[in-house]
């Protein structure tokens, strides 16, 4: 049983509550590891009793089921049934989870495979006998999933944004986003459980292809809404409207010898009008170096308010793609202008909408 050792007396616990709040419905004795024919076991199989009729779950165990998983599961589960058959027994296929997916959710329902998990969710039918009771996935849950969009991770995703639609390798993800090999691989098997990657070939001549990207975007949308927003220092520039600031900025950097890129409402406001004009101008830095350097030139000093003048500390990145036409130079790309902006005040979460649907579209 993966991943299972510290959680089955708690998930249990979880079925055995789900199960109580069903009408005419409570669990018997359980067997772990119960053979099946000379080679199967099941991690468990339960009695219940359903409807004044009696049941038993044969279960798999697992700690967070994403639609790769359930796919993987159901197959062994039915090799279990096929066993089973003869038996005057009733059995119901069952998986019993830490967290169980919205995409797994959907899958297993359509298989008719019962499951639970931590949040109390519970699905099977029986019979006449249908149940479905839907919870947001636990907390626990819900902080390692958003975990594939923090960090290098997240640089990962960016690079494959980059490039919608076609088949990539690692290596060549690993080069555009400066992160190493091993980092790539673990996004990869992460965004493959997800089902949000479409792996062909075998070996060196493996590659991947980004597919449902925009249900990659709302996880990666909810993830940001439900999250700490990041730091972000606030300035006052005397004398000095946004686009005032982003000329001056253009003119001392035309080399670009400081890394830094213009994200937020001006960015926005840049590739898809939406306001009749923006307050600020907020700026990704990266390092140290850029900062000190951005606020020297503009003579900005730190307000708490009456700030005209964000700027968003980030890691520098040796890969980063930069855009080249010199009326977006320095703009950042809007993938990034739309994750900033959820993470931003007052409009901005409806200007973050309105370039999604302008600029973030996949066929």
């Amino acid at each position: 049983m993966a991943n299972t050792a510290n959680i089955e007396s708690e998930l249990l616990k979880s079925l055995g509550d789900s199960i109580e709040a069903v009408p005419n419905a409570h669990l018997g004795e359980i067997s772990w590891e119960a053979g099946i024919g000379d080679r199967l076991r099941p991690d468990a199989i339960l009695d219940a009793v359903v409807a004044d009729r009696e049941i038993a779950f044969v279960i798999e165990t697992r700690g967070d089921v994403f639609p790769r998983d359930a796919r993987e599961i159901v197959w062994q589960l039915k090799r279990y049934l096929r066993e089973l058959d003869s038996s005057n027994r009733r059995y119901v296929p069952m998986i019993l989870a830490r967290s169980v997916s919205e995409g797994a959710r959907d899958f297993l329902q359509e298989e008719q495979i019962a499951y639970h998990d931590l949040s109390g969710s519970l699905f099977f039918s029986v019979d006449e006998t249908f149940v479905l009771i839907e919870r947001p996935k636990p907390k626990r849950a819900k902080r390692r999933a958003m975990n594939v969009f923090k960090g290098t991770r997240a640089q990962v995703l960016h690079a494959l944004f980059n490039r919608p639609g076609e088949w990539v390798s690692g290596s060549e993800i690993a080069e555009d986003a400066g992160v190493s090999p091993a980092t790539v691989s673990e996004t990869f098997k992460d965004l493959e459980r997800r089902d949000w990657l479409e792996v062909k070939g075998e070996g060196p001549a493996k590659r991947r292809r980004l597919v449902r990207p925009d249900v990659l975007l709302d996880a990666w949308r909810d993830s940001i809404l439900t999250s700490r927003a990041s730091k972000r220092t606030r300035y006052y520039v005397p004398r000095m409207k946004p686009e005032d600031m982003a000329q001056e900025i253009k003119s001392a950097n035309y080399y670009d010898d400081f890394d830094l890129e213009f994200t937020g409402q001006f960015a926005a406001q840049f590739y898809t009008p939406y306001l009749s004009n923006v307050s600020n101008l907020t700026v990704r830095t990266f390092g140290k170096r850029t900062h000190d350097w951005l606020i020297s030139i503009l003579d900005a000093r730190e307000v708490s308010e009456g700030a005209n003048l964000v700027l968003i500390d980030a890691k520098q990145n040796k890969n980063r793609n930069r855009i080249h036409d010199e009326n977006e130079r320095l703009m950042a790309s809007p993938l990034r202008v739309y994750l900033d902006l959820l993470e931003d005040r007052g409009r901005s979460k409806e200007m973050a909408e309105h370039l999604r649907s302008q600029k973030l579209v996949w066929r």
